[in-house]
């Protein structure tokens, strides 16, 4: 993986379809300054993170690093732990992310079978991992860049709607905040109800973030990881405050919390708070391109979690704690059993 790939693995890498549809449901459940918090602490405390694992992943950079670390700095058994736990995860949000695109595409057509969309996606994740980690790492520049470029579009179409720059000339400010209100009470009542809607907002933070350590998974297979390992680091700073943070802040100001069809979400992007923003401004081409955006964002997610949950059986295999067949590579290095 050379430097560029690695950086925008780091940059993009695991964005999929939590951050463009999943935080819809935390709108409606907590209000926008919850949800605001809610990702704020959570990127915190991954940046945090990601410092440390940054320079265990420098100083040694392994494939499928992180039960590697956990087996080596504490005990075998959180290494197990950890790595099955990792894979596990992996696989499941794989899974996930697949049937997310099935569903996306039906935004457009939803008569064709949902399996048939399913297998496509299945083939084309298989192919870009199976040759060899550059196929990967190219690919993954390619959507990462998507992704990015997206981000960016949809933080300057947020703040001119909200400054009133749409066709409909309505200036929101921060309306929505006041009312329905800024933080929504959920299972409790008053201060606890907020409390607990706040607190319920960082599962969904934690899900969107989640695949943000993939840059110590690819150390083991990054060119010079001494330079590119800090550098691609230091670039999940920005990932955190642009992506996460200013975006829950853009969706906080420009939909609602109680908008109907955030609660009753339609195929694919209809869901979405950032199309649901798009509508109700008036601007009518915009949606299908942020639609076609969160396909290729969950076709790439799919990919990287393939590219992560492979690694971790690898390093898993070469603690002794997986079948000693996950051990077997091609020629150019890949281990395809895992």
């Amino acid at each position: 993986l050379k430097s560029r790939h690695i950086q925008f693995i780091a940059l993009g890498g695991t964005i999929g379809t939590g951050l463009f549809l999943g935080i819809g449901g935390a709108f409606v459940r907590a209000g926008p300054l919850s949800v605001l918090l809610g990702y704020s602490f959570t990127g915190v405390a991954v940046f945090g993170m990601m410092q440390c694992l940054g320079e265990m992943a420098t100083w040694l950079p392994l494939p499928g690093a992180i039960p590697q670390y956990c087996a080596r700095y504490v005990d075998p058994a959180m290494g197990f732990a950890v790595g099955w736990n990792n894979w596990y995860s992996s696989a499941i949000t794989l899974c996930a992310e697949i049937s997310a695109a099935a569903i996306v595409i039906g935004f457009w057509n939803d008569t064709i079978s949902q399996a048939a969309w399913i297998s496509i996606i299945i083939v084309l994740v298989i192919g870009l991992n199976i040759f060899a980690v550059a196929i990967y790492g190219e690919a993954e520049f390619i959507f990462a860049s998507v992704k990015i470029i997206t981000i960016v579009g949809l933080l300057l179409v947020a703040l001119v709607i909200d400054l009133g720059g749409g066709p409909s000339h309505d200036r929101l400010g921060f309306r929505y905040w006041k009312n329905p209100g800024a933080m929504k009470e959920y299972i409790g009542v008053g201060n606890t109800g907020r409390f607990l809607g706040l607190f319920s907002t960082l599962v969904n933070a934690a899900f969107s973030y989640g695949g943000v350590e993939m840059v110590a998974v690819a150390a083991g297979e990054a060119e010079n990881p001494r330079k590119n390992i800090p550098k691609a680091v230091r670039r999940v700073f920005w990932r955190i405050l642009f992506f996460y943070v200013l975006g829950s802040l853009a969706i906080g100001v420009t939909v609602p919390s109680d908008d109907p069809t955030l609660k009753l979400g339609g195929p694919g992007a209809g869901h979405s708070p950032w199309v649901i923003a798009i509508y109700r401004a008036g601007i009518p081409v915009l949606p299908s391109i942020i639609n076609a955006v969160i396909l290729t964002s969950a076709s790439s997610s799919a990919n990287a979690f393939l590219y992560t949950g492979s690694r971790y059986l690898f390093a898993l295999a070469q603690n002794g704690q997986a079948p000693r067949v996950f051990l077997k590579c091609s020629k150019r290095g890949v281990p395809y059993y895992c």
